[in-house]
């Protein structure tokens, strides 16, 4: 924090009397608030469901769930198990006498033909029936009475798959503009002329300005799942005689008529990917701006988190300085990082970094608190599916003027003056997008895209003629954003920061009354410019959802976490 003094002194003339005001105000409560009190409504909704499920003791009271195993036994096989020798029997008399001295019926398609030879040990008969239906084709089902055995010929089979009917389409840019300009020519027709006293047509080559950008980022998704699946289903079973897909999305039902095989090989791809992108990930963010103390002006020492005991992390960064030590080996790019080897300075350039450190988000805020004043801007939560864009978007939408058309209209006695202008809504406030891939050992890999705009309004008299002046307000936008892709285990906290800027404000201080009297009141006040860099630091945990308890334990860790931020800001001040 950097502090100009700008003072009016008159020597020889009367005492300059200058009175030390507070320059701080008072905290704004109304966001953590409001977060509080949704936390509190989610909480006491769980516990109205929680008091509709049977009590313990009801359970206990019912009658036990029937037990095949053995008295004293778990987990014994009660499928009787034989030896199996056949030699080009045929194949409707060898199912039918595969179940005789059995408890199970059979029933043989009357398609169902051919010759089976095998010789099997200690088997059951759903081993036997799997044993040829994968080697001789003849596919079988267990229903509640019997086995059916079908031949091996095209089939039907339907199935089930819930997921939305719908489309989503989603985009994510970052884009810096170097301020040049390129021509493209193009033919226009303009079919009118603004005079009222001539018209006409006239083609005209006239030149287009485009925006040249010296560095962007542009990310685009799409999800179109029915029309993927019905093309992944026709590619499986091939465009073999009598072999066909009917799809179904607002239903959810899928008839494919194909080989048993082919069947097989459907089923396992439906359910494989149903139970891959019904994964769910929930999202817990908080959008920090800490106002830097005069001792962290370079940005936060995040090297501090070496005090945290069992504390490590993956780093990604883009800047000039190396966090590392040189006995690391691991210079520039990501890898694993040890916040104990790193320097005592802070990270040079914008960094996103994953942390698994016990506290959740308590230890990152206490850090904070230690090197400038904390306050939380949004504390967002949302919960999407496995590769699916989730948006979160807080703040507050301004039109402002983006065009403007003047139209004169010329008549033999007066002229007359249109001004047409085009009005754009302008973001301000906190947004933030992720897109999340989920693996099997529930390490998340995330795509994210946050944005803190604010957009304030400036004047610019723009001149349309010697006598005509127009005013015109426009925005002023200040953006911090970065895009990035981290890897991080479920639990994990993943580190946005280095977003920096500078804010000058400018206070007049006077002494009471006589700062007042005219002429002479310039000599009781003086100005004071003050300089404030703050950094942007965003924290995102994401959780792989996998029991509905995970929802209301993580409803009830946010309480915590919101309340554990209010007391320790409490406690600075």
């Amino acid at each position: 924090m950097k502090i100009w003094l700008k003072l009016t002194i008159f020597y020889g003339l009367v005492p300059v009397v200058l009175l030390a005001c507070s320059s701080s105000g008072p905290k704004d409560y109304r966001t953590t608030d409001a977060i509080n009190t949704a936390l509190e409504s989610s909480i006491s909704s769980n516990q109205i469901l929680e008091s509709q499920i049977v009590p313990d003791k009801i359970n206990q009271a019912l009658l036990p769930g029937i037990q095949l195993d053995l008295p004293g036994q778990t987990g014994i096989d009660v499928e009787p198990r034989f030896d199996i020798k056949v030699n080009q029997t045929s194949a409707r008399q060898f199912f039918i006498g595969l179940v005789e001295g059995t408890s199970h019926n059979m029933v043989v398609h009357p398609k169902v033909k051919g010759k089976i030879t095998l010789d099997l040990k200690n088997v059951s008969v759903k081993d036997v029936m799997e044993v040829t239906r994968d080697i001789y084709g003849f596919d079988y089902e267990l229903t509640r009475t019997a086995y059916h055995v079908f031949p091996d010929a095209i089939r039907s089979k339907i199935f089930k798959l819930d997921y939305l009917a719908i489309k989503r389409a989603g985009q994510s840019k970052v884009r810096v503009s170097s301020g040049q300009v390129s021509q493209k020519s193009g033919n226009r027709n303009r079919s009118n002329n603004n005079n009222s006293f001539s018209s006409g047509n006239n083609n005209s080559n006239d030149s287009i300005r485009d925006t040249i950008p010296s560095s962007s980022i542009k990310t685009s998704s799409e999800s179109d799942f029915w029309s993927e699946l019905r093309f992944s289903l026709h590619a499986i079973i091939g465009k073999g005689e009598g072999r066909n897909v009917v799809v179904s999305p607002h239903s959810g039902v899928i008839v494919v008529r194909a080989m048993p095989a082919e069947l097989r090989s459907i089923d396992r791809y439906l359910k494989t990917t149903q139970e891959r992108m019904h994964r769910q990930v929930l999202l817990e963010a908080r959008v920090i701006e800490v106002s830097l103390s005069d001792g962290f002006q370079s940005g936060i020492n995040w090297a501090a988190l070496k005090q945290t005991p069992n504390s490590s992390g993956v780093l990604a960064q883009t800047g000039i300085a190396t966090p590392y030590e040189a006995d690391t080996g691991i210079i520039g790019g990501g890898g694993e990082l040890n916040p104990g080897a790193l320097f005592n300075t802070a990270f040079g350039g914008i960094f996103t970094a994953a942390f698994n450190i016990k506290g959740n988000f308590a230890a990152f805020i206490e850090l904070l608190q230690t090197q400038g004043d904390v306050q939380v801007l949004s504390s967002p939560q949302v919960s999407t599916l496995n590769n699916q864009k989730a948006v979160i978007k807080v703040g507050t939408d301004e039109f402002f003027i983006t065009d403007i058309n003047t139209n004169t209209n010329i008549s033999s006695a007066t002229s007359n003056t249109q001004n047409n202008v085009e009005l754009t809504p302008f973001f301000s406030g906190v947004a933030l997008d992720v897109i999340p891939q989920i693996s099997d050992d529930n390490s998340i890999t995330l795509h994210i895209h946050p944005t803190v705009v604010t957009v304030t309004e400036e004047v610019k008299d723009i001149s349309l003629s010697e006598e005509q002046t127009l005013s015109v307000p426009l925005a002023v936008s200040s953006v911090r954003e970065s895009d990035s892709i981290i890897r991080a285990q479920s639990g994990q906290v993943v580190i946005i920061g280095g977003l920096m800027k500078n804010k000058t404000t400018e206070t007049e201080q006077s002494v009471p009354f006589l700062g007042d009297i005219p002429i002479i009141g310039s000599l009781f006040k003086h100005t004071r410019e003050l300089t404030v860099k703050s950094e942007l630091v965003i924290l995102l945990k994401p959780t792989v959802i996998e029991t509905s308890q995970q929802w209301a334990q993580g409803i009830k860790r946010s309480q915590k976490n919101i309340r554990n931020i209010l007391r320790r800001t409490e406690a600075v001040e």
